[in-house]
């Protein structure tokens, strides 16, 4: 019996770090594709738009842009009434500029400022209107060179899905592109395909948006070029396959010439997804490059091609928020609305948890001590009715062990009411950071014996330096770190991470 409540309190024990279901959403002109991963399992849920609703990544009814996402959501989770879902957002239908330039390896501060000052002079929309992010893709250190990926969007557009996935009911976690997702896809299954992530490829993309022409070196995005429908087709709106094939043959030649002119060698071959005209783009490379065409496929689970941006959106969302390095177009105040839904969820979580585990464990010793209670009275009986000594040692014995034990019982509901409550804990620490002007990203607390981990963000060193002294002078905390090399600059100001114990 005892071996079986172990295992079930390990089981709950691991349930203690809670973790969202963030899902893939793909928004392009025709289609609202949503992925999320249950058990081990991909689930797919997709809805087609109505012509007229979403164009060229602006939202024409917003009325019915809303109905479409909430369709989606009750799809997706029928059975369940989930508050808000956590997504990663990939816009297939909007202009998103991307641009690789190279710095001098350099490190912490100086890197940010780098960074920020090269962004600013590429960006081609003036920044005051714009959202940009950038990452590290590459690194050399032979020329002692940093390649870092940048992305530029316009603010406005942005801001408007994002009110739109919120009044649904959506929590955009990322905003990403379409060619970021991709490059995820075919870096995490290109081993199981057969590819060599220390290699160069031309990703092709073919679906209902366009053409999609993507450089991947080490397995990170280096280039995009895109050729829409719209651009291929005639003044009637319609396209030739004389017409496809010419915009395959010059689009990759352009590729090409791009790839000869910053890098040396070709690339290795070309990894074709295609939803539709798979075979036309096939034969139409053999016939004209030198290339192998090589299909992407994702073999996790079978899947069509039409579902790889959303996959690569849900891939970005299975890996934890700490560890995400990528970049991000998404605002500030939708960031700050997940942050929040993270912390309700976690506090909500341990109102629920602790009361039920503690009345768990003072029912089991509860009835434990009933049993033992009984037990000895039963053994002092037969010990009054035995003629043997032995019978009452072992009587004695007995007493002995049920007056340990109801010891323990009285040492554990000593320990249970000292317990501090985890809710009001990081109620306190979040009340501390609010009053500071900080932005929680993440709290983690293991154990009284271990320091408590704090992850946030701010928007000055003043008040971060006030948030410090908070801690310090608090009693209830003591041993408060705070290292130079965990302060960086991050888009909303400072992020850092500082840590302290409690004071028993």
């Amino acid at each position: 019996m005892m071996k079986r409540l172990s295992s079930y309190i390990q089981k709950l024990l691991s349930l203690l770090r809670v973790k969202p279901l963030i899902g893939g959403l793909e928004i392009s002109d025709i289609a609202l594709r949503f992925v999320h991963k249950s058990k081990g399992i991909w689930h797919f849920v997709a809805i087609r738009l109505e012509p007229g609703i979403f164009e060229e990544g602006k939202i024409k009814s917003s009325e019915k842009f809303i109905a479409a996402l909430k369709n989606l959501k009750s799809q997706a989770f029928p059975e369940k009434k989930l508050r808000k879902i956590p997504v990663v957002v990939s816009f297939s239908s909007v202009s998103i500029y991307s641009q690789v330039f190279s710095l001098p390896i350099i490190q912490g501060e100086n890197l940010d400022r780098a960074v920020q000052l090269n962004v600013e002079m590429i960006s081609p929309i003036d920044t005051s209107r714009a959202y940009s992010g950038w990452q590290k893709v590459g690194e050399d250190q032979e020329s002692l060179r940093l390649d870092v990926l940048s992305a530029f969007i316009d603010r406005a557009v942005v801001d408007e899905i994002t009110k739109a996935l919120l009044a649904a009911d959506f929590i955009p976690v990322v905003v990403e592109s379409r060619a970021l997702s991709l490059a995820r896809l075919l870096r995490e299954e290109g081993l199981q395909i057969g590819l060599d992530m220390n290699k160069s490829y031309v990703l092709i993309r073919v679906d209902d948006s366009g053409i999609d022409f993507l450089i991947i070196r080490l397995g990170q995005l280096y280039f995009e070029y895109f050729n829409s429908w719209r651009n291929i087709a005639d003044e009637k709106g319609a396209i030739s396959s004389q017409a496809f094939e010419a915009a395959v043959i010059r689009s990759l030649h352009q590729v090409v010439n791009f790839y000869n002119q910053h890098w040396t060698g070709s690339p290795s071959e070309v990894v074709l997804s295609a939803a539709a005209l798979k075979d036309e783009t096939k034969k139409i490379i053999a016939d004209n490059f030198s290339f192998t065409v090589r299909d992407l496929i994702f073999k996790d689970q079978e899947t069509a091609p039409e579902w790889y941006i959303a996959l690569g959106c849900g891939l970005r969302g299975e890996s934890p928020r700490s560890r995400d390095r990528e970049l991000s177009l998404l605002g500030i105040g939708a960031q700050e609305e997940f942050r929040e839904e993270q912390v309700i969820l976690f506090l909500g979580f341990w109102r629920v948890l602790v009361p039920v585990v503690l009345g768990l464990f003072l029912c089991v010793f509860s009835l434990s001590y009933l049993f033992l209670t009984q037990t000895s009275s039963g053994l002092k009986s037969q010990s009054l009715l035995s003629l043997g000594d032995s019978g009452l040692e072992e009587g004695r014995v007995l007493q002995t062990q049920a007056q340990e034990f109801n010891h323990l019982v009285e040492l554990f509901n000593s320990v249970r009411a000292a317990q501090v409550s985890e809710s009001t804990l990081i109620e306190k620490i979040r009340g501390i950071a609010e009053s500071s002007g900080i932005m929680i990203t993440r709290i983690y607390f293991q154990s009284p014996s271990i320091p408590i981990l704090f992850n946030g963000e701010v928007r000055s060193e003043d008040k971060l330096t006030a948030f410090k002294n908070a801690l310090t002078g608090d009693p209830g905390f003591k041993d408060v770190n705070l290292n130079l090399i965990d302060i960086h600059k991050s888009p909303t100001g400072l992020s850092f991470l500082i840590t302290f114990r409690l004071n028993q």
